[in-house]
C-alpha cells in the first residue's frame, strides 16, 4: 500500500478480499488491520469527522507524506450515525451492544487478525427521547439538580453494562487485540441546529434544511433568573453529562479488572474551547474532528503492534 494511503471498507465481502490479498502478498505483516464500530463522531457525513482524518491524511500531510501508520491500515468500519451503545428504546435495531448485534459481529471479527478495535460510543444514549423522559413534569432545576435525575436514572450504569458486553466478546474472541474508545468534547452550541447546504450534503439539503438538535429542546426543566443565566446553566449540565460518561462508563471500565488489560480510551474533553469548533450541538467542524484526531491518532498508533506503527 502506498505509504501515506490507508483502506476503509464498511461491506464485508470488499474487506475479506483485500485482506486475502495482502495476507497473500505478505502485507499483512506490516498493515494495522482495525476494526471501527460506532456513532456519528465516526461516521457523520457532514465532514470529515474523527475516524475520516484518521484514515486520511489532510491535505498539507498528504503534500509532505506523512504517513498515518507506517505502511498505512485496513480499516473495516460497521459504524452508524445515531445507534445507541445499549438499547434504544425507540429504535432497537439502532443499539450497538446488544447481544444479537455483537454475536453478528464477532463472528465476523473473529475470522481475521484484527490489531485493534476503536469504540465511538454513547453519546447518543443521553439526548434525545432521554432526556425528554428524565425531565418530564420538572422545572426550576439547577444544572447540578438536573444531573442528579441523570445520575439516579441509572443510565451510565446501563450503558457501561452494554459496553461491558461488547468487551467481553471481544476479548473471548481475540483475547490480545487492545479496544480503544474517546471521550466526548464539551458541547456548547446547546439549542442549536447544523446547517444542511449543498456543500455538506448535496441536493439532499433542498429536502431538509437542519440536523439537530438533540439536547436543548429537551433542557426546559433547566432554568434560572435571566435568558443570559439559563443558557449558562444548560451549557454547565452538558458539562456534567460528558464527565458523568467519562467517570462512570470509561474510566469505571478501565478500572474493571476484566478489561484493564484490554480497554483505554482518549480523553477529547476540552480541546475544542471555541464557538467556532462546532458545527452544531453534538458534532465539531470538520477542523475540529481534525484537531481531537490528532490526539486520537498518536493513541492509535501507540495502541498497534510494533511492527505496524
Amino acid at each position: 500500500m502506498p505509504v501515506s494511503q490507508s483502506t476503509a471498507l464498511s461491506l464485508r465481502g470488499q474487506f475479506r478480499s483485500l485482506y486475502t490479498s495482502l495476507k497473500r502478498t505478505g502485507l499483512l505483516q506490516r498493515t494495522p488491520v482495525v476494526f471501527c464500530e460506532g456513532d456519528s463522531w465516526f461516521s457523520t457525513p457532514l465532514a470529515m469527522n474523527l475516524l475520516d482524518w484518521i484514515v486520511s491524511p489532510a491535505p498539507d500531510e498528504e503534500e509532505r507524506g506523512v504517513p498515518l501508520f507506517g505502511q498505512g491500515g485496513l480499516f473495516f468500519r460497521v459504524e452508524r450515525s445515531g445507534d445507541h451503545a445499549a438499547r434504544n428504546p425507540e429504535a432497537p435495531k439502532r443499539s450497538m451492544f446488544v447481544r444479537e448485534h455483537i454475536d453478528d459481529l464477532m463472528a465476523w471479527y473473529s475470522r481475521f487478525e484484527f490489531d485493534l478495535i476503536l469504540l465511538s460510543a454513547g453519546g447518543n444514549d443521553f439526548v434525545g427521547p432521554f432526556l425528554a423522559r428524565t425531565f418530564a413534569g420538572h422545572s426550576g432545576l439547577d444544572a447540578d439538580a438536573a444531573f442528579q435525575r441523570v445520575l439516579d436514572s441509572g443510565q451510565y450504569a446501563r450503558v457501561r453494562e452494554a459496553y461491558a458486553l461488547f468487551l467481553q466478546a471481544a476479548i473471548a474472541a481475540r483475547p490480545r487485540v487492545p479496544v480503544l474508545a474517546h471521550t466526548y468534547d464539551y458541547p456548547r452550541l446547546i439549542g442549536r441546529s447544523g446547517p444542511l447546504t449543498l456543500g455538506n450534503i448535496g441536493v439532499a439539503a433542498a429536502l431538509k434544511k437542519s440536523v439537530g438538535p438533540w439536547i436543548g429542546p429537551h433542557l426546559g426543566a433547566i432554568s434560572r433568573g435571566n435568558p443570559a443565566d439559563t443558557a449558562a446553566e444548560r451549557r454547565r449540565f452538558a458539562r456534567l453529562l460528558i464527565d458523568g460518561f467519562e467517570r462512570h462508563v470509561l474510566r469505571a471500565l478501565k478500572a474493571d479488572p476484566r478489561f484493564a488489560a484490554t480497554f483505554d480510551y482518549v480523553d477529547l474533553r476540552g480541546v475544542l474551547a471555541d464557538d467556532s469548533d462546532w458545527f452544531d450541538e453534538m458534532h465539531p467542524t470538520e477542523a475540529g474532528f481534525h484537531d481531537l484526531a490528532v490526539r486520537f491518532r498518536a493513541r492509535i498508533i501507540a495502541a498497534l503492534p510494533a511492527s505496524k506503527r
